[in-house]
């Protein structure tokens, strides 16, 4: 029987908390034992958590006294961590989120999110009521107008482009945040229009940031660059760099299929012209699929995790009840993301390789050096270098590797540097791979000096307890595709058409889901109508040049791409109706000339 991965793991003193699909538990670091668990929340509780979809993420106070997580219902939800679990709030967010977490204090939650914003929520709710749109003469637009907040959230800053991490400095006074095109800006915190200064450098968008806690002006940032880059980040200076593509690519496993960010360009297994009919007819399944959805939530949360690692947003704009539809969603979801068929051999024309750093952490190892350790999406290990002096940059050489039979989903430096890697147990390497080797999901690297290794040997009451098979909820072959643990490696790469770009297609769900009337069948205001009209035009603007530059890049080298022969053909047109037109019309012509 599959079962789901731990996501993620976070260390404390005395507590441990480990996220597992839909659950998270708080286990005794000493022990092993379990303090308190989601899988014990009464009936109506379970449902409701089964219903928010899996945690994509979780963050945890200095004090391990408050967790906060969210799922693909968009839904911040703030646990208290005693001997008991409680739930103190839950709030809506506006949009998906790409990182959460609080600040040095714990009174205060910031959360990053996919339209580039950052907002700041208190710990405990404002207990003021948030205006509803519901009520008569209330104003529709908040699905129209970005930065709106649901929560009454702050907004802190917001970027032009997808946000991928953020940090707070360790005194919480300036905020550093990445996106998908090449940025990292430092700015003030909570002001966060005040800019202090941008990292410059990346040639690709940046997916890691990393603070060391033993040197808190060093940054460290990762992405889909080669070389993972070491900044003095309050003056924007590069100090030094670490070469790690060739050290990390001969270990990615896992690939992003082709089809999955480019469906519809033609080349895929429903031939160029039923894909392209399809790409046509989806501005309309997505108002229809609206009612559908809402009725379903737990096919919703699923079927959203196909296009872009579970937006709630998608989900909304799927169809519901169209015949036609249902063979193109299955195929999109048709490759679970920890099966094997992102990387089956023998079909390398399906899927192609994506670098993209995961997570990076630090250790101190006083006398023997210090070292930089990181992750990458779809690799089956874990790497680490010793962090450069300033000017430097170190080869490929001097990365090195701990090697695991499967994917690592994320890993965990604990406190005494010991590093907690999670590993993707139920991924396999082919679909007729032999299971009767079962794999630890949970895996303990120790350090020896300078090396870092795993050791069977050791073994302590905490990694037996993860690895228990009681603590693993079971898992359909449909859960596993909606957990879809690697969608970074279609998210996180610029090259993708617009229904798979998270900060397009999450517009596109909002249009598609805003009628010519509310649902209290009140006509939407003139103002909000021509708002309204303008997204749609901008939308139908991106779309239009996503297709032409995919046309453009599929284009061989003596054939050219469907859009530019339409504009020869229209261009040739036009010319030869000029000459035709003159001719029919001579007397226009002398009288034309006759002045002359």
């Amino acid at each position: 029987m599959a079962h789901f991965p731990y996501t993620r793991l976070l260390i404390g003193e005395k507590k441990a908390i480990a996220a597992v699909g839909h659950h998270f538990h708080v286990l005794n670091v000493h022990t092993g034992e379990i303090i308190c668990s989601t899988t014990k929340l009464d009936g109506d509780a379970q449902e409701k958590l089964l219903r928010s979809g899996p945690i994509r993420c979780a963050a945890v106070d200095s004090g391990f006294a408050h967790l906060i997580t969210t799922g693909d219902d968009k839904r911040l939800k703030v646990w208290h961590i005693g001997d008991s679990l409680e739930l103190l709030s839950e709030r809506e967010l506006p949009k998906k989120p790409t990182e959460i977490g609080f600040t040095p204090d714990g009174q205060t939650i910031v959360v990053s999110d996919k339209f580039g914003d950052v907002f700041s929520y208190p710990l405990q709710p404002d207990p003021s009521p948030t205006p509803s749109t519901s009520q008569a003469g209330a104003s529709k637009r908040g699905s129209l107008t970005a930065h709106e907040n649901p929560s009454n959230g702050t907004l802190i800053l917001g970027h032009a482009s997808m946000l991928t991490t953020y940090l707070l400095t360790p005194e919480g006074q300036y905020i550093l945040t990445a996106d998908r095109d090449e940025h990292i800006r430092v700015s003030w915190f909570p002001k966060g229009y005040v800019i202090e200064r941008y990292c410059l450098g990346q040639e690709k968008f940046v997916s890691a940031l990393h603070i060391p806690s033993f040197n808190s002006s060093m940054l460290v940032s990762g992405g889909g660059d080669p070389t993972l880059k070491f900044w003095d980040w309050m003056s924007g200076k590069l100090t030094g760099e670490v070469s790690i593509f060739d050290a990390v690519t001969p270990h990615i496993k896992v690939k992003a299929p082709k089809w999955r960010h480019g469906w519809n360009d033609g080349e895929g297994e429903e031939g160029p012209s039923e894909s392209k009919a399809k790409g046509k007819g989806k501005g309309k399944r997505r108002g229809k699929g609206k009612k559908g959805t809402a009725d379903a939530p737990e096919e919703t949360t699923e079927a959203s995790q196909q296009a872009e690692g579970g937006s709630g947003d998608h989900a909304e704009a799927l169809p519901a009840a169209s015949n036609e539809d249902v063979p193109m969603t299955e195929a999109s979801a048709s490759t679970p993301v920890s099966s094997a068929a992102q990387a089956t051999p023998g079909v390398p024309e399906d899927s192609q390789l994506v670098f993209a750093v995961h997570r990076i952490q630090s250790v101190d190892r006083g006398e023997h050096g210090r070292f930089v350790v990181f992750s990458a999406i779809g690799a089956a290990a874990v790497f680490y270098a010793p962090i450069p002096a300033e000017g430097d940059t170190l080869p490929a050489s001097a990365v090195r590797s701990v090697v695991f039979e499967k994917s690592v989903i994320d890993f965990t430096v604990a406190q005494d540097g010991n590093v907690w890697a999670l590993l993707d147990a139920e991924w396999e390497t082919a679909p007729e791979a032999s299971s009767t080797e079962q794999t630890s999901p949970v895996r303990l690297l120790i350090w020896q000096d300078t090396t870092l290794t795993e050791s069977p040997g050791v073994q302590t009451l905490l990694l037996t307890a993860l690895n228990s098979k009681s603590l693993l909820p079971a898992a359909t072959a449909a859960q596993l595709k909606a957990l879809d643990l690697y969608s970074g490696l279609s998210a996180l790469p610029k090259n993708v058409d617009p229904e798979h770009d998270p900060l397009i297609r999450d517009t596109l769900s909002e249009v598609a889901a805003t009628p010519a009337e509310g649902a209290d069948g009140k006509q939407l205001t003139q103002r909000e109508l021509g708002r309204l009209r303008k997204k749609k035009a901008l939308l139908a603007k991106i779309q239009e040049q996503e297709q032409k530059a995919q046309a453009s890049r599929e284009g061989t080298a003596g054939t050219e791409g469907e859009a530019e022969r339409e504009v020869k053909r229209a261009r040739s047109e036009s010319a030869a109706e000029e000459p035709a037109a003159a001719v029919a019309d001579p007397e226009t012509r002398d009288v034309e000339m006759s002045p002359l």
